[in-house]
């Protein structure tokens, strides 16, 4: 099954986020803050910015276009502030998908692009292959 992450996000700002919060004129779904603990788990793991997101709000197992759809029409409410968020921070979209197979297929309509596109946003993605088998030897096609 696969597990998508998909959001838009102030990136490393020095700003309190009751700031970024004023400006867009709603509250973020999550704030990070730079140095606070990733897991209780892992507590060493650290996050490295300050980040503050509006997530699509739908499952982690929804699929990835449902999640890019959801999340551009929050973007699209909050108009020209959106463009006041570009300005002043570093902002975009991020996307993590996390899947169980081989060959996972990503796939984007034209139509929807533009409509991030006509935000002004950049759209980068990252693919994590998670494997199940337990085995621990790194795949043939992994780089390091």
């Amino acid at each position: 099954m696969t597990e998508h992450h998909v959001y838009f996000a102030v990136f490393g700002y020095q700003d309190e986020p009751l700031a970024i919060t004023l400006l867009a004129g709603r509250e973020p779904d999550e704030i990070w803050r730079k140095g606070e603990s990733y897991s209780a788990v892992l507590p060493e793991a650290t996050r490295t910015e300050n980040r503050w997101i509006i997530s699509s709000g739908l499952d982690h197992y929804a699929s990835h276009s449902d999640h890019f759809e959801k999340l551009i029409l929050k973007l699209e409410r909050l108009g020209p502030t959106l463009q006041q968020l570009q300005q002043r921070y570093r902002c975009g979209v991020g996307v993590s998908q996390y899947y169980f197979m081989d060959d996972p297929a990503f796939y984007l309509p034209d139509q929807l692009i533009s409509r991030f596109r006509q935000l002004g946003i950049h759209v980068a993605f990252n693919q994590l292959a998670l494997d199940n088998s337990g085995d621990d030897t790194l795949p043939d096609n992994h780089l390091e």
